[in-house]
């Protein structure tokens, strides 16, 4: 039976491409990392964006409620001819609010379905 201090030395053929892929696949792992580190920071971004835009539809609709609340109510029979054309100047804005609520409402649903994506 051999001594313990006896020593086997193995000879590997090709040693060197072993090595040039073991670099290669821990380049590839430190790529992997650094880009779950940046879809990392986007889903932040994403996260605070779409924050930022709720807040904003939610500042906006007070204000539209407000300047609807504030728009001067004509009764019909009493009015001039400069009158009917503010009374048309009013229809044609309460409208243009009518419609930017009902944007508004589209835009918070597609957000909506984007946040929970």
């Amino acid at each position: 039976m051999p001594p313990q201090d006896d020593q086997l030395y193995v000879r590997v053929d090709g040693y060197n491409v072993l090595l040039q892929d073991l670099e290669a696949i821990r380049q590839i792992i430190d790529n992997i990392k650094e880009a779950e580190e940046v879809l990392g920071q986007v889903r932040i971004v994403k996260e605070k964006s779409i924050d930022t835009i709720y807040e904003n539809i939610d500042r906006l609709n007070d204000k539209l409620e407000d300047v609807e609340v504030e728009m001067p109510e004509i009764e019909p029979g009493q009015q001039t001819s400069v009158e009917v054309e503010q009374h048309q100047q009013v229809d044609h804005i309460d409208d243009s609010v009518d419609e930017l609520h009902s944007e508004l409402e589209n835009l918070q649903d597609e957000l909506s379905d984007l946040g929970n994506q």
